[in-house]
């Protein structure tokens, strides 16, 4: 509201403002719809992620995770191809490590391997 003098010049402006309480319901966006092709059972699709591939997985890789309150299984599911290159990959980068602090086999040198891979292996038929 504005309030003016006897000559009419502003002499101050006051601002009314009220927050209202909001009724419609707040739009989150949805998980996409993604279409049913079938039950799969047990297969998985090569997780390669270099680029696509739609080969059905053979092979799996896992790893132990550092952080306790991580929910994912950290396992990874490869076609015949992308799981021998993602052994040679795992194991090349292995040697150069900037994780390794001895030179010698212990136990902290072991927790960084498995931090890296702990199980691999063909999938159960």
């Amino acid at each position: 509201m504005t309030i003016h003098n006897m000559q009419g010049i502003q002499e101050r402006t006051r601002l009314d403002a009220q927050q209202e309480a909001r009724t419609e319901p707040i739009v989150r966006p949805v998980e996409p719809d993604f279409p049913d092709f079938g039950d799969s059972g047990d297969r998985h699709g090569c997780d390669w992620d270099e680029s696509i591939c739609d080969e059905t997985a053979t092979h799996y890789t896992h790893c132990i995770c550092g952080d306790p309150d991580c929910e994912s299984d950290h396992i990874q599911y490869y076609c015949d191809r992308h799981y021998a290159l993602t052994l040679a990959l795992r194991l090349d980068h292995l040697r150069e490590c900037k994780g390794y602090e001895h030179d010698e086999p212990c136990e902290d040198n072991r927790v960084v391997t498995l931090m890296h891979i702990s199980d691999f292996g063909p999938l159960a038929a």
